[in-house]
């Protein structure tokens, strides 16, 4: 990856704010913030932004890239993240990198072996995905928590406690700090990515249904 980028990550697909600026290979991280009781504002977004950016010296335009926690994972987290990214590029027009919120969780474990990623997405349903050492082996998907309990139990990671008895599975640590995962993520995606291809607005991955497309199917 080219050092010389000036990158700004932001990541609140599951309540907490995190976020991250690399600033000629060296990275400034937000610190959690356990005051807001798990509820993403965006009003304290911008100011977190602007900080990291005063820590590194830079200004807003001197940025090259912005990285966004996509999705999967709470539907007003990522809402909030887009539209905070959309406004600070509306005028900038900066190439957005795309990065899959379950895949910056499993950066938060310490294991080369595999693991899910599975998270309530409340309804009677989960996201999952399956990592190894950073490689995505099972590609995030939405499905129902009857369909997870049906899984051979292995290890697993989450930041929001299963709504099923997870009997078997071993439930390990989150001991990176998620700005810091953020930015690892970001920069191996970059890696695999072309520049001039990435989109200027950013695109939340949802994957799950809306209660009006899942009446559709009733």
């Amino acid at each position: 990856m080219n050092n010389s980028l000036n990158i700004l990550a932001l990541d609140t697909a599951f309540g907490e704010i995190s976020a991250a600026v690399l600033c000629n290979g060296e990275p400034f991280l937000s610190r959690p913030n356990h005051t807001d009781h798990g509820k993403t504002r965006s009003t304290t977004i911008v100011p977190i932004l602007a900080d990291l950016l005063a820590q590194a010296g830079l200004s807003w335009n001197e940025l090259d890239l912005l990285a966004l926690g996509a999705g999967p994972g709470a539907f007003t987290g990522l809402r909030i993240a887009a539209a905070t990214l959309a406004g600070i590029n509306s005028e900038m027009k900066l190439p957005i990198l795309h990065l899959s919120s379950l895949a910056i969780t499993a950066r938060q474990v310490i294991t080369s072996e595999p693991l899910w990623v599975i998270e309530d997405a409340r309804a009677g349903e989960a996201f999952a995905g399956r990592y190894a050492a950073g490689e995505n082996i099972e590609a995030d998907r939405c499905l129902s928590w009857h369909d997870v309990a049906g899984f051979e139990a292995s290890r697993f990671v989450c930041h929001n406690n299963p709504a099923v008895d997870m009997q078997g599975w071993q439930r390990l640590d989150l001991l990176i700090p998620r700005s810091a995962a953020l930015l690892s993520e970001a920069e191996y995606m970059l890696s695999e990515s072309v520049i001039a291809q990435l989109p200027v607005y950013p695109q939340p991955v949802y994957l799950q249904r809306s209660q009006a497309e899942k009446n559709l199917h009733v």
